[in-house]
């Protein structure tokens, strides 16, 4: 007896699997992906959630602002039809937030933006856009910063004086206050 119900258990099991693969059953799958980690927003968004605030440069036109796994803000704009990223965010130490990958034909870590040590990064190409970084961390309230640049033609452009029109020194506490 025991033989039949297990059959009886087997064959109810298949006729079940079976129905449900039928007809209906586009109507019950759902697309299941990754969830995208950028989060458009404002600057007040950008406070809110990071709890920093971006100095917004002069001429800076279509001014975008979006956060990252709610850990990282950027700043897109464009100025002088070059478009610029500009990044923030908490950390320990200095680190390459940018996530700009070039294998860099120019590396100087002889900058300053304001008071904070600061590294120049380049990647001049005849054939493709040229691509400038310059990332600095500000110790005292743990923040890294990056800007990138990519244009037709950098050379002669000084990242560092759009980088302190962005860069507000000692930002980060609670009340978005300086």
């Amino acid at each position: 007896m025991s033989y039949k119900v297990s059959w009886f258990v087997l064959m109810l099991f298949i006729a079940v699997s079976a129905a449900g693969c039928g007809a209906g059953a586009s109507e019950t799958t759902q697309d299941i992906g990754a969830a995208n980690p950028i989060e458009e927003t404002d600057a007040e968004g950008v406070r809110q959630t990071i709890g920093v605030r971006f100095g917004v440069p002069d001429n800076a036109e279509n001014v975008e602002y979006y956060t990252i796994n709610n850990e990282l803000a950027e700043m897109r704009f464009v100025q002088d039809s070059t478009e610029f990223t500009a990044r923030i965010k908490p950390a320990g130490e200095f680190e390459d937030i940018s996530g700009m990958y070039y294998d860099w034909t120019a590396i100087d870590d002889s900058w300053k933006v304001k008071y904070c040590d600061a590294r120049n990064m380049s990647y001049i190409n005849e054939t493709e856009d040229d691509v400038m970084v310059t990332l600095w961390y500000d110790v005292a309230p743990g923040l890294m910063y990056s800007l990138s640049a990519v244009g037709d033609d950098l050379n002669g452009l000084d990242l560092t004086v759009i980088a302190e029109q962005i860069f507000i020194p000692m930002q980060g506490d609670s009340d978005g206050t300086d």
